[in-house]
């Protein structure tokens, strides 16, 4: 597997990763401090980290 595909796949798990437990918490949770100001702002950072992988290798 070349760099190039490691790194598109890297970018692609971090994605589907953060994009599921966005999903979790939305769905399992009560709405609280901890789910608005920690976890879901840090899913989001995960989400534009791994589309600026995404972007920065050329897929």
């Amino acid at each position: 597997m070349s760099q190039s595909n490691k790194q598109l796949v890297m970018s692609l798990s971090y994605l589907g990763i953060s994009w599921a437990l966005l999903f979790w918490l939305h769905f399992s949770t009560e709405p609280n401090i901890f789910a608005h100001l920690v976890a879901i702002p840090s899913l989001l950072m995960f989400t534009g980290y791994s589309a600026y992988q995404i972007n920065k290798n050329g897929a």
